[in-house]
């Protein structure tokens, strides 16, 4: 009986293997691109090429020698079998095909009768030759994944799952490495806690001894949250009070694998994304707010959410105006005086009130800090001012007339005028003007812009005396009159004076006859002088300050008369007396200022 060996590759088992060597190459091409900082890997172990018994199969390591050996007992000599035909190729031979290979016989005989059965089968001895190493794989899952480029990053929660398998002989162990340190057998889920780069080395060993090229994988495991800050652009006051005008700033970092977004709102509003540029907040109401913001990484790690609380200022100063010191309102205008100043105060509801700025006509503004004046020259002056907080809310500009509710400040810096005058009776002679305790002493004043407030005088230095009608002056002789006029806003006149002689005494009367009495007779128990008829009477009169004006008489009842000329004409030349009569004759003497005096002249005229 002739014994023909043969090894034998099934063209499925080729192309089995085919598909998934293709497969594993695939994806360790991938895998391959996505490597981050790489270390060295460490001392890698050998393993030896050996054959490997299970389940009544038998697998070889693809590059042993083949030594074919035969017994005719169970347990009886071995004899060598020898290849005369191929002798190169045998004494060892080497297995071709991966996977199953056959030793056999042509036919198969009979145990019993020893003859080839019919129909015609083969005898055949399997032969599993090895030498493809297993190919293993890496399962990266449970974290959000990112990758830059050049750098694999992880989140929280991963596990790396390491899976080999061999289409032959069967995985014996697979190997890893973490960040080059001695290779472990494998046996459970790789979890990562920490932020760190890594480096992952495997590769796994068949039950032959073929073991595959190392894989790796480089990747950073990132489970911290990015920081976020903020940043005030703009007014602040005190640290967390704003202006409208204000804007947030939002600076986000993130070490490792970078942030994603950053967001932010306002109170409870909803929440945005950050532009990239600073935020406004000129759209919220005046009061107190808080700017919550927080930033994602781009492998989700999310931050505790920041917080700032702060007051948005959207409100201007108030401020108050008011004149201090000299001031008369009337109509639609303010008078005040040289005296006068002009007094700013300003509140504010929350950062403060910066400044009260203020100007006076064409000039530049300036900073209020204490009452001020304005321009002595008479006229309107236009005095307008605004306040700034600390924040820069700035109120309108604003009149000081407006603010008070007038339309124009008038500086009066004139004082009135007054003049005086004297009714009659009076008479001006030898620089002295008279008067007597008849004659009103009138006052007038007048001013041309806030108005006369008083008029006050004094006679001969006496106390101040507020005037309010004419008055008199009672008292003879000279008399000084002062006087002045205060105007509104207190502008006080320069003192005058008037100088005045007050002549309250008559003239003093005289008469003369011209011939001496001839003797006397008693009226009603008068006893009265006798004169014949050719008797003159003559009149006169004396003043002693302003002089005497007129004399007249009236006769026995009669109608009061001037008296035509004392030097030449007498009574009897005007045919008044008659014979053996009694006269009685009224004489009337006035001065220039009207003072009058009387005098009665009782006499008898005989034959």
């Amino acid at each position: 009986m002739s014994t023909v060996f043969s090894i034998l590759a099934p063209r499925y088992e080729k192309y089995k293997m085919k598909k998934t060597k293709n497969s594993l190459l695939f994806s360790l091409i991938l895998s391959s691109s996505i490597l981050a900082t790489a270390q060295t890997e460490p001392t890698k172990p050998t393993f030896e090429k050996k054959v490997f018994l299970k389940n009544g199969n038998t697998y070889i390591q693809k590059e042993l020698p083949l030594y074919l050996k035969f017994s005719t007992e169970p347990s009886g000599k071995n004899y060598d079998l020898k290849s005369k035909a191929t002798p190169e190729y045998a004494d060892p031979m080497y297995l071709d095909t991966e996977g199953i290979n056959y030793v056999r016989t042509k036919w198969a005989v009979d145990k019993n009768t020893k003859k080839t059965i019919e129909p015609k089968l083969e005898v055949l001895y399997e032969v599993y030759a090895d030498g493809l190493a297993p190919k293993s794989s890496s399962k990266f899952s449970g974290a959000p994944t990112y990758n830059n480029g050049s750098v694999q990053f992880y989140g929280k929660g991963l596990n790396v799952d390491l899976s080999s398998r061999d289409g032959v002989s069967g995985v014996e162990k697979t190997h890893f490495s973490l960040d080059g340190e001695a290779y472990k057998t494998y046996g459970t889920t790789l979890t990562f806690n920490g932020d760190k780069a890594h480096s992952l080395f495997y590769f796994a060993n068949d039950n032959v001894g073929n073991a595959e090229k190392t894989r790796s994988k480089s990747f950073t495991v990132d489970i911290s949250p990015p920081s976020s800050s903020h940043e005030i652009v703009g007014i602040v006051h005190n640290s967390n009070i704003i202006s409208p005008s204000t804007k947030f700033k939002l600076s986000s970092n993130d070490a490792l694998s970078g942030v994603r977004k950053t967001s932010y709102n306002y109170d409870s509003r909803a929440e945005n994304s950050y532009p990239g540029y600073p935020v406004s907040v000129s759209y919220l109401k005046d009061g107190e707010h808080t700017l919550h913001y927080h930033s994602v990484d781009k492998v989700k790690n999310d931050e505790t959410a920041k917080s700032f609380k702060f007051y948005l200022d959207k409100i201007a100063p108030v401020v108050a105006v008011t004149i201090q010191g000299d001031q008369h309102a009337t109509g639609n205008t303010m008078y005040v005086s040289s005296r006068t100043k002009i007094n700013m105060t300003a509140t504010d509801n929350k950062a403060g009130v910066e400044s009260i700025n203020y100007k006076i006509g064409g000039s530049s503004y300036e900073k209020f800090g204490s009452p001020f004046g304005i321009p002595t020259k008479n006229g309107i002056h236009n005095v307008v001012y605004y306040s700034v907080d600390n924040v820069e809310n700035r109120t309108a500009s604003k009149t000081v007339a407006s603010a008070i509710g007038n339309k124009h400040v008038f500086m009066d810096n004139k004082a009135p005028t007054t003049g005086i005058s004297y009714s009659s009776p009076k008479f001006f002679d030898r620089d002295t003007l008279f008067i007597n305790s008849k004659t009103n002493v009138k006052l007038t004043s007048r001013d041309y812009n806030s108005g006369v407030q008083k008029v006050e005088y004094t006679v001969n230095g006496s106390s101040n005396t507020t005037y309010s009608d004419p008055f008199n002056i009672s008292n003879e002789g000279n008399h000084t009159i002062k006087f002045k006029a205060t105007d509104k806003v207190n502008n006080v006149e320069q003192e005058k004076e008037s100088h005045v002689f007050v002549d309250n005494t008559p003239p003093v009367i005289y008469h003369n006859f011209s011939i001496k009495s001839i003797g006397s007779k008693k009226k009603k128990g008068q006893v009265v002088q006798v004169y014949p008829n050719y008797t003159r009477l003559y009149l006169g009169a004396t003043d002693q300050h302003c002089g005497t004006e007129k004399i007249s008489y009236s006769l026995n009842g009669g109608e009061f008369l001037n008296y035509s000329s004392p030097y030449t004409l007498d009574v009897s030349e005007v045919g008044r007396f008659g014979k053996n009569k009694f006269y009685t004759v009224v004489i009337r003497a006035d001065d220039k200022l009207g003072n009058q005096s009387e005098e009665t002249i009782t006499f008898f005229v005989g034959e």
